[in-house]
């Protein structure tokens, strides 16, 4: 076995970063590195452009902020194609740009001297496994939390002869991580690393955020901090906030996240608050400034969701002691124990949540005491640090024994 490097050259690579709940787990790991025995670069493939950054946040600018060096492919963005002209021109296009991102990250990486590629979710698999074989890098880690990608056909096939390329799978869940390695014919080994974040602190005034909203100063706010889209069920929330605001008027919704492609969903949401008549008790938000801002105006966590690993937005509203209405999807359950640090229901329940949402509005001294025992659970498991060093660790493994042999 070769002589480790004093530090070891780590690349996390994405396709296209976005405002995600990995790329979030991504910041907070930035945040808490040990710049003594890892240098640590992030790679994206497609290039931004002002109307793709619109959809999905200013992400790259705060990598930068980390001080981690920030390396664009070039790729050129298919953004406004994908809605006008969705076509097999557009595949065709779309296929040439794989192998192009390939090739420009496989001469990155030999330039930068990488002795480990960290692929993010399934594109970033897909491109930064293929790569790092053309580039000879020593180990690939696959840092993922669901397949759907792979399972058309055609799809399939790519996927199961990448990850026999993969030397780790790394999830924030054992539920999704099992769920994944099921999948696979030859399965990597698995590390589960779960989350762990700061929690998250304002830097404006509470009262002028709720002016500039439009949130009333009395109201009692029930807040979804997600990716615009369907798996993320704001249509849930919505339907169940038009019963409450008849019963609780005093209640509130805030929508926060980025609509990113699923601009038509965004506009299904504003009909179901147009046809309930709730414009006033109602606001979307894609805030580009730091998410403390947005979390103190949050009384009741609602994350309805449809697919999810462990998000990071459960691990924010823990750590601010808010409680939480979510659902039994993935590997939730593991860090949200029922009528202890939140309500879990089945997922697609509109009725569940409805009640769920209810009876915290109704009880608040209950709702105070799952938001106490979330808070105490996120600071005895679910550190920043914690999370940084298990990752850490896991660099380490997987570049000591590649189980792939490269």
């Amino acid at each position: 076995m070769p002589r480790r490097p004093d530090r070891l050259r780590v690349a996390t690579f994405y396709s296209y970063m976005c405002s995600g709940g990995d790329e979030n787990r991504v910041l907070q790991y930035l945040g808490s590195r040990d710049d003594s025995r890892f240098e640590l670069f992030v790679i994206n493939g497609i290039q931004p452009d002002p109307d793709s950054e619109a959809l999905n946040g200013p992400m790259q600018q705060r990598v930068r902020d980390t001080g981690v060096e920030l390396i664009n492919l070039g790729i050129p963005s298919d953004h406004q194609r994908r809605v006008d002209d969705p076509g097999l021109g557009l595949a065709a296009d779309q296929a040439k740009n794989f192998a192009r991102m390939v090739r420009r990250l496989a001469r990155v990486l030999k330039e930068k001297q990488i002795d480990l590629v960290d692929g993010r979710n399934n594109m970033g698999t897909l491109v930064g496994t293929w790569g790092a074989k053309l580039a000879g890098t020593r180990a690939v880690v696959s840092t993922n939390y669901e397949l759907t990608r792979f399972h058309p056909p055609g799809w399939r096939q790519l996927g199961q002869a990448t990850y026999r390329m993969v030397d780790a799978l790394v999830c924030d869940s054992d539920a999704c991580l099992d769920d994944m390695r099921d999948w696979m014919r030859w399965p990597p080994p698995g590390f589960c690393v779960p989350n762990g974040i700061i929690p998250p602190a304002p830097t404006r005034d509470a009262a002028d955020m709720r002016a500039e909203l439009g949130i009333p100063a009395d109201a009692v706010v029930i807040g979804e901090v997600a990716r615009v889209q369907r798996i993320k069920g704001q249509d849930l929330l919505l339907e169940a906030g038009a019963r409450l605001v008849k019963e609780f008027p005093k209640a509130f919704f805030l929508i926060v996240g980025y609509p990113q492609q699923a601009q038509d969903y965004q506009d299904d949401l504003r009909r179901i608050v147009a046809q309930n008549q709730m414009e006033d008790r109602v606001a979307f938000v894609s805030y580009p400034g730091p998410i403390g801002d947005l979390w103190q105006l949050i009384d009741i966590h609602a994350h309805p969701t449809r697919q999810d690993s462990s998000p990071i937005a459960l691990m924010e509203g823990m750590s601010l002691g808010k409680p939480v209405v979510t659902t039994l999807i993935g590997g939730i359950h593991e860090i949200i124990t029922n009528e202890e640090t939140g309500l879990l229901i089945d997922a697609d329940d509109g009725e569940a949540l409805y009640r769920s949402l209810r009876r915290l509005l109704g009880e608040p001294a209950f709702a105070a005491r799952l938001g106490a025992a979330a808070k105490a659970r996120h600071r005895k498991n679910h550190s920043q640090e914690t999370m940084a060093r298990n990752q850490e660790a896991v660099y380490d493994e997987v570049w000591a024994a590649p189980f792939r042999g490269r």
